[in-house]
Protein backbone atom coordinates (compact mmCIF):
# COMPACT_ATOMS: atom_id res chain seq x y z
CA UNK A 1 0.00 0.00 0.00
CA UNK A 2 1.10 3.31 -0.62
CA UNK A 3 0.71 4.71 2.58
CA UNK A 4 3.50 1.97 3.92
CA UNK A 5 5.82 3.76 1.81
CA UNK A 6 4.79 7.38 4.06
CA UNK A 7 2.01 9.14 5.81
CA UNK A 8 3.14 12.82 5.84
CA UNK A 9 1.79 13.75 2.68
CA UNK A 10 3.10 17.07 1.24
CA UNK A 11 6.76 15.67 1.80
CA UNK A 12 5.79 12.23 0.43
CA UNK A 13 4.39 14.07 -2.96
CA UNK A 14 7.85 15.61 -3.65
CA UNK A 15 10.37 13.23 -2.34
CA UNK A 16 8.12 10.97 -4.75
CA UNK A 17 8.45 13.14 -7.45
CA UNK A 18 12.07 14.21 -6.89
CA UNK A 19 13.18 10.06 -6.97
CA UNK A 20 11.02 9.85 -10.41
CA UNK A 21 12.11 13.34 -11.91
CA UNK A 22 15.85 13.63 -10.33
CA UNK A 23 16.66 10.05 -10.45
CA UNK A 24 14.68 8.45 -12.23
CA UNK A 25 13.16 5.98 -9.79
CA UNK A 26 9.13 5.02 -9.12
CA UNK A 27 7.77 4.30 -6.36
CA UNK A 28 5.12 1.21 -7.17
CA UNK A 29 2.79 -0.17 -4.51
CA UNK A 30 1.73 -3.74 -5.04
CA UNK A 31 -1.65 -3.23 -4.04
CA UNK A 32 -2.26 0.13 -5.76
CA UNK A 33 -0.53 -0.87 -9.11
CA UNK A 34 0.00 3.31 -10.62
CA UNK A 35 1.73 3.76 -13.60
CA UNK A 36 3.29 7.19 -12.74
CA UNK A 37 5.46 7.58 -16.60
CA UNK A 38 2.22 9.56 -17.27
CA UNK A 39 0.57 13.00 -15.57
CA UNK A 40 -2.96 11.09 -14.62
CA UNK A 41 -0.57 8.05 -12.96
CA UNK A 42 1.50 10.42 -11.13
CA UNK A 43 -1.91 12.78 -9.80
CA UNK A 44 -3.35 9.43 -8.85
CA UNK A 45 -0.41 8.64 -6.53
CA UNK A 46 -0.40 12.25 -5.32
CA UNK A 47 -3.99 11.65 -4.18
CA UNK A 48 -2.91 8.29 -2.41
CA UNK A 49 -0.02 10.11 -0.40
CA UNK A 50 -2.70 12.79 0.53
CA UNK A 51 -5.20 10.52 1.30
CA UNK A 52 -2.87 8.58 3.42
CA UNK A 53 -1.63 11.95 5.46
CA UNK A 54 -5.32 12.56 6.08
CA UNK A 55 -6.06 9.24 7.38
CA UNK A 56 -3.14 9.46 9.78
CA UNK A 57 -4.40 12.60 11.25
CA UNK A 58 -7.94 11.27 11.82
CA UNK A 59 -6.04 8.18 13.77
CA UNK A 60 -3.82 10.72 15.82
CA UNK A 61 -7.31 12.60 16.76
CA UNK A 62 -9.33 9.35 17.66
CA UNK A 63 -6.29 7.87 20.11
CA UNK A 64 -5.82 11.23 21.89
CA UNK A 65 -9.67 11.53 22.36
CA UNK A 66 -9.54 8.06 23.83
CA UNK A 67 -6.63 8.99 25.92
CA UNK A 68 -8.18 12.02 27.01
CA UNK A 69 -11.20 9.70 28.17
CA UNK A 70 -9.49 7.42 30.06
CA UNK A 71 -7.65 10.23 31.61
CA UNK A 72 -11.09 11.76 32.35
CA UNK A 73 -12.67 8.53 33.98
CA UNK A 74 -9.44 7.96 35.94
CA UNK A 75 -7.61 5.32 34.18
CA UNK A 76 -3.87 6.08 33.65
CA UNK A 77 -2.66 5.24 29.88
CA UNK A 78 1.00 6.11 29.83
CA UNK A 79 3.93 4.59 31.25
CA UNK A 80 3.39 4.71 35.29
CA UNK A 81 6.30 6.59 37.05
CA UNK A 82 8.86 4.19 39.32
CA UNK A 83 7.43 2.15 41.68
CA UNK A 84 4.28 0.55 39.77
CA UNK A 85 4.39 -2.19 37.01
CA UNK A 86 1.59 -3.24 34.58
CA UNK A 87 -0.36 -6.27 34.75
CA UNK A 88 -3.33 -7.80 32.72
CA UNK A 89 -6.34 -9.27 34.70
CA UNK A 90 -9.07 -10.84 32.44
CA UNK A 91 -7.94 -8.77 29.70
CA UNK A 92 -7.83 -5.63 31.85
CA UNK A 93 -5.05 -3.28 32.71
CA UNK A 94 -3.94 -2.87 35.96
CA UNK A 95 -1.21 -0.33 38.18
CA UNK A 96 -0.03 -2.64 40.80
CA UNK A 97 2.78 -1.40 43.43
CA UNK A 98 6.07 -3.32 42.84
CA UNK A 99 9.21 -3.94 45.12
CA UNK A 100 10.18 -0.68 44.15
CA UNK A 101 6.93 1.17 45.33
CA UNK A 102 7.07 -0.13 48.82
CA UNK A 103 10.39 1.12 49.16
CA UNK A 104 9.01 4.54 48.00
CA UNK A 105 6.40 4.09 50.62
CA UNK A 106 8.99 3.64 52.92
CA UNK A 107 10.92 6.62 52.20
CA UNK A 108 7.53 8.56 52.21
CA UNK A 109 7.10 7.50 55.75
CA UNK A 110 10.97 8.07 56.62
CA UNK A 111 10.12 11.59 55.23
CA UNK A 112 7.01 12.35 57.45
CA UNK A 113 9.06 11.18 60.63
CA UNK A 114 11.82 13.84 59.98
CA UNK A 115 14.16 11.42 58.57
CA UNK A 116 16.95 13.72 56.19
CA UNK A 117 16.86 13.20 52.25
CA UNK A 118 20.53 12.00 52.95
CA UNK A 119 19.56 9.46 55.78
CA UNK A 120 16.37 7.97 53.14
CA UNK A 121 18.84 8.23 50.02
CA UNK A 122 21.25 5.62 52.25
CA UNK A 123 18.84 3.78 53.78
CA UNK A 124 17.14 2.91 50.03
CA UNK A 125 20.81 2.09 48.69
CA UNK A 126 21.19 -0.60 51.45
CA UNK A 127 17.62 -2.22 50.31
CA UNK A 128 18.54 -2.05 47.00
CA UNK A 129 17.12 1.19 45.16
CA UNK A 130 19.58 3.85 44.32
CA UNK A 131 18.44 6.87 44.06
CA UNK A 132 19.92 10.72 43.43
CA UNK A 133 18.80 13.92 45.90
CA UNK A 134 16.93 15.36 43.05
CA UNK A 135 15.20 11.96 41.73
CA UNK A 136 13.98 11.68 45.60
CA UNK A 137 12.69 15.40 45.45
CA UNK A 138 10.91 14.93 42.44
CA UNK A 139 8.97 11.82 43.76
CA UNK A 140 8.24 13.83 47.06
CA UNK A 141 6.22 16.27 44.72
CA UNK A 142 3.97 13.86 42.54
CA UNK A 143 0.60 13.79 42.93
CA UNK A 144 0.48 10.44 41.47
CA UNK A 145 1.63 8.30 44.63
CA UNK A 146 -0.91 9.67 46.59
CA UNK A 147 -3.99 8.69 44.24
CA UNK A 148 -4.39 11.95 41.84
CA UNK A 149 -3.91 12.25 37.98
CA UNK A 150 -2.88 15.20 36.07
CA UNK A 151 -1.88 15.30 32.71
CA UNK A 152 -1.20 17.77 29.68
CA UNK A 153 -4.53 16.63 28.08
CA UNK A 154 -6.36 17.29 31.34
CA UNK A 155 -6.17 21.21 30.69
CA UNK A 156 -4.69 21.75 34.23
CA UNK A 157 -7.78 19.34 35.82
CA UNK A 158 -6.70 17.25 38.37
CA UNK A 159 -8.88 13.42 38.57
CA UNK A 160 -8.20 10.89 41.33
CA UNK A 161 -7.31 7.67 39.68
CA UNK A 162 -8.17 4.41 39.91
CA UNK A 163 -4.98 3.07 40.57
CA UNK A 164 -3.73 1.63 44.02
CA UNK A 165 -2.72 4.62 46.43
CA UNK A 166 0.97 4.88 47.42
CA UNK A 167 0.41 6.54 50.45
CA UNK A 168 -2.34 8.32 52.38
CA UNK A 169 -3.71 11.71 51.74
CA UNK A 170 -1.94 13.36 54.83
CA UNK A 171 1.36 11.78 54.75
CA UNK A 172 1.66 13.49 51.28
CA UNK A 173 0.62 16.66 52.78
CA UNK A 174 3.03 16.32 55.93
CA UNK A 175 5.67 15.62 53.53
CA UNK A 176 5.36 18.39 51.09
CA UNK A 177 4.60 21.08 54.12
CA UNK A 178 8.23 19.57 55.04
CA UNK A 179 10.22 20.37 51.91
CA UNK A 180 8.75 23.65 51.41
CA UNK A 181 9.60 24.92 55.42
CA UNK A 182 13.25 23.54 54.06
CA UNK A 183 15.94 26.11 53.64
CA UNK A 184 16.10 27.14 50.04
CA UNK A 185 12.94 25.51 49.06
CA UNK A 186 12.00 27.10 45.41
CA UNK A 187 15.31 28.94 45.49
CA UNK A 188 17.05 28.00 42.12
CA UNK A 189 20.50 27.13 43.09
CA UNK A 190 23.39 28.96 40.94
CA UNK A 191 26.71 27.52 40.80
CA UNK A 192 28.36 30.54 39.57
CA UNK A 193 29.56 33.57 41.60
CA UNK A 194 29.10 36.72 39.98
CA UNK A 195 32.02 37.67 42.34
CA UNK A 196 34.52 35.04 41.60
CA UNK A 197 34.09 34.22 37.84
CA UNK A 198 37.61 33.24 37.43
CA UNK A 199 37.00 30.17 39.87
CA UNK A 200 38.76 26.93 38.10
CA UNK A 201 39.38 28.86 35.21
CA UNK A 202 42.54 29.70 36.90
CA UNK A 203 45.08 27.60 37.49
CA UNK A 204 48.30 27.47 40.56
CA UNK A 205 51.50 27.43 38.31
CA UNK A 206 53.39 25.09 41.10
CA UNK A 207 51.09 22.56 40.95
CA UNK A 208 48.65 22.75 38.31
CA UNK A 209 45.23 22.57 40.18
CA UNK A 210 42.05 24.81 39.55
CA UNK A 211 41.58 27.58 42.17
CA UNK A 212 38.30 27.64 44.10
CA UNK A 213 37.28 30.80 45.89
CA UNK A 214 35.33 31.55 49.31
CA UNK A 215 33.92 34.67 50.90
CA UNK A 216 35.06 36.58 53.73
CA UNK A 217 32.91 39.47 55.99
CA UNK A 218 34.18 41.52 58.37
CA UNK A 219 31.73 43.84 60.44
CA UNK A 220 31.88 47.20 61.10
CA UNK A 221 29.93 49.30 63.52
CA UNK A 222 27.37 50.51 60.25
CA UNK A 223 27.57 47.55 57.73
CA UNK A 224 29.36 44.00 57.08
CA UNK A 225 31.95 44.15 54.15
CA UNK A 226 32.33 40.95 52.01
CA UNK A 227 36.10 40.73 50.60
CA UNK A 228 36.29 37.74 48.34
CA UNK A 229 39.57 35.41 47.82
CA UNK A 230 40.54 32.64 45.04
CA UNK A 231 42.49 30.35 46.31
CA UNK A 232 44.50 27.34 45.36
CA UNK A 233 42.73 23.45 46.19
CA UNK A 234 46.35 21.86 47.07
CA UNK A 235 47.31 21.36 50.71
CA UNK A 236 50.56 23.44 51.95
CA UNK A 237 50.45 25.40 48.37
CA UNK A 238 49.44 29.08 49.90
CA UNK A 239 48.52 30.47 46.93
CA UNK A 240 46.21 33.07 48.19
CA UNK A 241 45.07 36.19 46.15
CA UNK A 242 42.44 38.56 46.26
CA UNK A 243 40.09 38.54 43.92
CA UNK A 244 39.78 42.15 42.89
CA UNK A 245 43.46 41.90 42.29
CA UNK A 246 43.00 38.81 39.80
CA UNK A 247 40.34 40.61 37.89
CA UNK A 248 41.96 43.58 37.60
CA UNK A 249 44.97 41.63 36.22
CA UNK A 250 42.60 39.71 34.02
CA UNK A 251 41.26 43.00 32.78
CA UNK A 252 44.56 44.27 31.69
CA UNK A 253 45.43 41.06 29.98
CA UNK A 254 42.55 41.38 28.07
CA UNK A 255 43.00 45.12 26.88
CA UNK A 256 46.68 43.52 25.53
CA UNK A 257 44.03 42.14 22.60
CA UNK A 258 41.96 44.92 22.14
CA UNK A 259 42.22 46.47 17.92
CA UNK A 260 41.72 50.17 18.24
CA UNK A 261 39.56 51.43 15.53
CA UNK A 262 42.06 52.52 12.86
CA UNK A 263 43.87 49.08 13.18
CA UNK A 264 40.64 47.50 12.03
CA UNK A 265 41.44 47.65 8.67
CA UNK A 266 44.91 46.55 8.01
CA UNK A 267 44.37 43.81 10.86
CA UNK A 268 41.60 42.42 8.91
CA UNK A 269 43.51 42.84 5.58
CA UNK A 270 46.57 40.38 6.67
CA UNK A 271 43.93 38.16 8.17
CA UNK A 272 41.75 37.41 4.95
CA UNK A 273 45.37 36.89 2.88
CA UNK A 274 46.46 34.32 5.63
CA UNK A 275 43.51 32.51 4.95
CA UNK A 276 43.77 32.69 1.50
CA UNK A 277 47.14 30.94 1.91
CA UNK A 278 45.51 28.46 4.28
CA UNK A 279 43.05 27.74 1.82
CA UNK A 280 45.46 26.60 -1.11
CA UNK A 281 46.45 23.23 0.44
CA UNK A 282 42.61 22.60 0.67
CA UNK A 283 42.10 23.59 -3.39
CA UNK A 284 45.18 20.90 -4.35
CA UNK A 285 43.50 18.67 -1.42
CA UNK A 286 40.16 18.79 -3.17
CA UNK A 287 41.71 17.68 -6.63
CA UNK A 288 43.35 14.71 -5.28
CA UNK A 289 40.42 13.57 -3.93
CA UNK A 290 38.31 13.94 -6.63
CA UNK A 291 40.81 11.98 -8.98
CA UNK A 292 40.47 9.17 -6.06
CA UNK A 293 36.75 9.23 -5.94
CA UNK A 294 36.25 8.80 -9.67
CA UNK A 295 38.89 6.16 -9.88
CA UNK A 296 37.14 4.02 -7.07
CA UNK A 297 33.71 4.41 -8.56
CA UNK A 298 34.80 2.95 -11.45
CA UNK A 299 36.24 0.05 -9.73
CA UNK A 300 32.53 -0.31 -8.30
CA UNK A 301 31.04 -0.27 -11.88
CA UNK A 302 33.51 -2.96 -13.05
CA UNK A 303 33.11 -4.84 -9.90
CA UNK A 304 29.38 -4.81 -10.74
CA UNK A 305 29.68 -5.74 -14.18
CA UNK A 306 31.55 -8.65 -13.59
CA UNK A 307 28.98 -9.72 -11.43
CA UNK A 308 26.48 -9.37 -14.00
CA UNK A 309 28.39 -11.11 -16.77
CA UNK A 310 29.25 -14.02 -14.02
CA UNK A 311 33.11 -13.32 -14.39
CA UNK A 312 32.97 -13.07 -10.33
CA UNK A 313 30.96 -15.20 -7.56
CA UNK A 314 28.87 -12.96 -5.46
CA UNK A 315 31.28 -13.93 -2.47
CA UNK A 316 34.13 -12.25 -4.41
CA UNK A 317 31.93 -9.18 -5.24
CA UNK A 318 30.50 -8.92 -1.39
CA UNK A 319 34.34 -8.82 -0.44
CA UNK A 320 36.22 -6.22 -2.94
CA UNK A 321 32.11 -3.58 -3.32
CA UNK A 322 32.43 -3.61 0.46
CA UNK A 323 35.98 -2.41 0.52
CA UNK A 324 34.96 0.23 -2.00
CA UNK A 325 32.08 0.97 -0.22
CA UNK A 326 34.94 2.22 2.77
CA UNK A 327 37.01 3.70 0.29
CA UNK A 328 34.73 5.45 -1.22
CA UNK A 329 32.91 6.88 1.92
CA UNK A 330 35.85 7.54 3.49
CA UNK A 331 36.88 10.07 0.02
CA UNK A 332 34.11 12.06 0.68
CA UNK A 333 33.28 12.70 4.30
CA UNK A 334 37.08 14.11 3.36
CA UNK A 335 36.01 16.11 0.44
CA UNK A 336 33.32 17.40 2.62
CA UNK A 337 35.79 18.83 4.71
CA UNK A 338 37.52 20.29 2.25
CA UNK A 339 34.39 22.02 1.13
CA UNK A 340 33.81 23.92 4.25
CA UNK A 341 33.91 27.56 4.03
CA UNK A 342 33.13 31.25 5.19
CA UNK A 343 30.28 32.54 2.74
CA UNK A 344 31.50 36.05 3.86
CA UNK A 345 34.69 36.26 5.52
CA UNK A 346 35.36 39.93 5.16
CA UNK A 347 32.12 40.26 7.29
CA UNK A 348 32.73 37.71 9.98
CA UNK A 349 36.00 39.17 10.55
CA UNK A 350 34.59 42.84 10.70
CA UNK A 351 32.45 41.59 13.34
CA UNK A 352 35.25 39.25 15.11
CA UNK A 353 37.71 42.56 15.48
CA UNK A 354 34.93 45.03 15.89
CA UNK A 355 33.88 42.46 19.22
CA UNK A 356 37.63 42.61 20.37
CA UNK A 357 37.54 47.11 20.55
CA UNK A 358 35.95 46.41 24.30
CA UNK A 359 36.99 43.09 25.56
CA UNK A 360 37.76 44.50 28.85
CA UNK A 361 34.28 46.58 29.24
CA UNK A 362 31.96 43.36 28.11
CA UNK A 363 34.31 40.67 30.21
CA UNK A 364 33.33 43.76 33.26
CA UNK A 365 29.76 44.45 32.75
CA UNK A 366 28.60 40.76 32.16
CA UNK A 367 26.94 38.46 33.99
CA UNK A 368 29.38 35.65 35.51
CA UNK A 369 28.13 32.96 33.23
CA UNK A 370 28.89 35.75 30.17
CA UNK A 371 32.15 36.24 31.58
CA UNK A 372 32.32 32.32 31.99
CA UNK A 373 31.94 31.45 28.34
CA UNK A 374 33.90 34.73 27.03
CA UNK A 375 36.94 33.19 28.98
CA UNK A 376 36.82 30.11 27.48
CA UNK A 377 36.29 31.46 24.08
CA UNK A 378 39.71 33.01 24.13
CA UNK A 379 41.89 31.08 26.72
CA UNK A 380 39.89 27.61 26.01
CA UNK A 381 42.68 25.39 28.46
CA UNK A 382 42.15 28.31 30.92
CA UNK A 383 45.09 30.50 32.39
CA UNK A 384 47.64 29.93 34.81
CA UNK A 385 48.77 32.44 37.35
CA UNK A 386 52.69 33.19 38.06
CA UNK A 387 52.49 34.15 42.01
CA UNK A 388 56.13 35.22 41.85
CA UNK A 389 55.31 37.70 39.01
CA UNK A 390 52.34 38.74 39.29
CA UNK A 391 51.25 37.91 36.24
CA UNK A 392 49.24 35.27 34.03
CA UNK A 393 50.54 33.05 31.25
CA UNK A 394 48.75 31.78 28.21
CA UNK A 395 48.93 28.23 27.77
CA UNK A 396 46.88 28.12 24.97
CA UNK A 397 44.65 30.84 23.05
CA UNK A 398 41.95 30.88 20.56
CA UNK A 399 43.33 30.89 16.92
CA UNK A 400 41.18 34.08 15.93
CA UNK A 401 42.71 36.05 19.18
CA UNK A 402 46.36 34.71 18.53
CA UNK A 403 46.38 35.81 15.13
CA UNK A 404 44.82 39.16 16.23
CA UNK A 405 47.47 39.49 19.05
CA UNK A 406 50.32 38.81 16.89
CA UNK A 407 49.34 41.40 14.44
CA UNK A 408 49.17 43.84 16.85
CA UNK A 409 52.23 43.11 17.86
CA UNK A 410 53.56 43.30 14.29
CA UNK A 411 52.04 46.80 13.35
CA UNK A 412 54.06 47.99 16.72
CA UNK A 413 57.08 47.22 15.59
CA UNK A 414 56.25 48.18 12.17
CA UNK A 415 58.30 51.47 12.73
CA UNK A 416 61.17 50.05 14.29
CA UNK A 417 62.18 48.47 10.61
CA UNK A 418 61.39 44.73 12.17
CA UNK A 419 58.07 44.55 10.59
CA UNK A 420 56.87 40.98 8.97
CA UNK A 421 53.66 39.75 7.56
CA UNK A 422 52.83 35.98 10.25
CA UNK A 423 52.17 34.08 7.64
CA UNK A 424 55.77 34.65 5.84
CA UNK A 425 56.40 32.49 8.98
CA UNK A 426 55.83 29.24 6.46
CA UNK A 427 52.37 29.31 5.34
CA UNK A 428 52.57 26.57 3.76
CA UNK A 429 53.51 24.27 6.68
CA UNK A 430 50.59 22.06 8.13
CA UNK A 431 49.50 23.03 11.40
CA UNK A 432 46.81 22.13 13.98
CA UNK A 433 47.29 25.02 16.09
CA UNK A 434 48.67 28.24 16.99
CA UNK A 435 50.01 29.06 20.75
CA UNK A 436 51.35 31.64 22.34
CA UNK A 437 54.79 31.91 24.36
CA UNK A 438 54.00 30.22 27.74
CA UNK A 439 56.08 32.51 29.11
CA UNK A 440 54.12 35.77 31.82
CA UNK A 441 52.13 37.96 30.33
CA UNK A 442 53.73 41.42 31.18
CA UNK A 443 52.52 43.43 27.44
CA UNK A 444 51.82 42.20 24.55
CA UNK A 445 51.58 38.68 23.56
CA UNK A 446 54.67 36.76 22.07
CA UNK A 447 54.67 37.25 17.99
CA UNK A 448 56.53 33.92 17.51
CA UNK A 449 53.49 31.64 16.28
CA UNK A 450 54.26 28.07 16.74
CA UNK A 451 52.96 25.77 13.96
CA UNK A 452 52.35 22.10 14.37
CA UNK A 453 51.74 18.99 12.10
CA UNK A 454 48.32 19.79 10.63
CA UNK A 455 46.38 22.45 9.34
CA UNK A 456 43.86 24.65 11.51
CA UNK A 457 40.34 24.44 10.91
CA UNK A 458 40.45 28.08 10.59
CA UNK A 459 37.11 28.59 9.28
CA UNK A 460 35.19 26.31 11.79
CA UNK A 461 36.94 28.77 14.49
CA UNK A 462 35.27 31.83 12.14
CA UNK A 463 31.68 30.33 11.85
CA UNK A 464 31.73 29.41 15.91
CA UNK A 465 32.63 32.03 16.67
Amino acid sequence: MTDRFSRTGGNAIKLAHDLREKYGVTIYAVAQPTDTRDETGAFSQDLQLLFSNYDNKLRRKRTISGMKAKLEKGIWVTRPPQGYDIVKVNGERKLVINKEGLLIRKAFLWKAEGVKNEAILERLKALGLKMIKQQLTKTFKRPFYRGIINHGLLDGKVIEGQHEKLISYEVFLKVNEINEKAVGFNIPHKKENDYLPLKVFLKCDRCGEPLTGYERRKKTKTKVLKFYYYKCRTNGCKCNRNAAELHQLFEDLLTTLQVSEELIAPIQYEMERFYEECSKDNVEKEAALKKQLAAIEKKIEDAEESLLLKQVTLKVYNKFNNRYQEERAKIIKELAECAKSISNLPEALKRTLSFTRNLSTAWRSSEATQKEELQKLIFPEGIVYDREKRAFRTPKMNLIFQLIAHQLGNFAYKEKGTYHYFYDKSPFADRTGLEPATSAVTGRHSNQLNYRSSKPKISTIFRNF
